[in-house]
């Protein structure tokens, strides 16, 4: 079952994406302490415009327990959605963002972020998330879904080029290069 996320999830949502900030390495995470970071993520988690808004979170549910979670938005967005993260960096003195890189474009209905919880790995999680997305994206009046993905995970290009997606061009995230891949949702259903 996938639901959307609620209030009461931050805590977890909050591990969840840690994990993808660690696989990402990014430099910020070596200049400030976990807690006082992760704190800072869960003021901003309650702000509906921040990139991890727990309103941006849609979260697959098996045997009553929170199995894994999806984060996107319509890619029109990226201008703004660190933008409650980023104040609170500053005003601690931290003038450098988060996230520099462009990810996603006008357009498209960005997947950011997808993460299975380590108790449920293989057992069908990131597939139900993602047969979830056509219709989260066509709430938000897309029809293009869009990602990153890592050059180097060479099993998601795989899933992901079987759904349907499409390598449009690549980017630099962090110190990774990743291809950005694109699903028009009305070309092709998923075959999973």
């Amino acid at each position: 079952m996938i639901r959307k996320a609620e209030h009461s999830d931050i805590d977890q949502l909050i591990e969840w994406v840690w994990i993808i900030l660690e696989d990402m390495e990014l430099p910020l995470l070596k200049e400030i302490d976990s807690d006082v970071l992760k704190n800072w993520m869960k003021k901003a988690m309650e702000n509906k415009n921040y990139r991890y808004s727990y309103r941006r979170a849609f979260i697959c549910v098996h045997d009553g327990k929170r199995a894994g979670v999806c984060f996107g938005y319509k890619g029109e967005l990226e201008a703004v959605i660190d933008d409650p993260l980023n104040e609170k960096l500053k005003e601690y003195g931290i003038m450098e963002p988060l996230f520099n890189d462009a990810e996603t474009l006008k357009g498209e209905w960005y997947l950011d972020s997808l993460v299975t919880d380590e108790n449920f790995r293989g057992q069908g999680v990131a597939t139900e998330l993602i047969k979830a997305l056509p219709a989260i994206a066509m709430a938000e009046n897309e029809k293009i879904i869009g990602l990153n993905c890592d050059q180097q995970n060479k099993k998601a290009q795989q899933l992901y080029l079987k759904i349907g997606f499409k390598k449009t061009w690549e980017c630099t995230l962090g110190d990774h290069l990743y291809d950005h891949m694109q699903w028009n949702v009305n070309e092709k259903s998923i075959d999973l």
